[in-house]
C-alpha cells in the first residue's frame, strides 16, 4: 500500500534524533511512501533551524521518499540547486517548476535572469 507522508516524516529521517524517527523507519519497511515537492520545500525552510547539509540530504531522501513522478523529482532537484545558488526557497521552486515545465515566468523577480527560464515582463 502506498501512503502519503509530509514534512514531519522527512524531518524524522533527516535529524540525528527525533521522537518519530523509529516510527518513520518502520513505515519505510512496511509501506511504499511518497510525498510532494511541497514537503521538500518545507524541508528547505526548516533547514535553517536544523542546519542540514541539504543538497546531499534531499538527494538521499528522494530515494527513500520519492515524489509522484519524474517531473516533480526534477523540480525538487533543480530547486535545491537554485536555493544553493542563493535564491529563496520559494523562488527556487517557482523557477524549477517553470523550467521543468518549459514555461515562461511572468514576474518582477530579478533572480530568474540567471537561469534557463524565459521571462515575460
Amino acid at each position: 500500500m502506498t501512503v502519503y507522508v509530509e514534512t514531519d516524516f522527512l524531518l524524522a529521517l533527516a535529524k540525528d534524533s527525533d521522537w518519530l524517527q523509529q516510527s518513520a523507519e518502520e513505515a519505510l519497511d512496511e509501506y511504499d511512501v511518497e510525498t510532494s515537492a511541497f514537503s521538500y520545500l518545507e524541508l528547505l525552510l526548516a533547514r535553517e533551524r536544523y542546519e542540514f547539509e541539504y543538497v546531499p540530504l534531499v538527494a538521499n531522501l528522494l530515494e527513500l521518499v520519492p515524489v509522484r513522478d519524474e517531473e516533480e523529482r526534477q523540480i525538487v532537484l533543480k530547486a535545491v540547486n537554485y536555493y544553493d545558488e542563493g535564491m529563496t526557497a520559494f523562488d527556487a521552486f517557482h523557477a524549477a517548476t517553470a523550467e521543468t515545465r518549459t514555461l515562461n515566468v511572468l514576474s518582477s523577480e530579478k533572480d530568474y535572469k540567471d537561469i534557463k527560464v524565459n521571462e515575460c515582463r
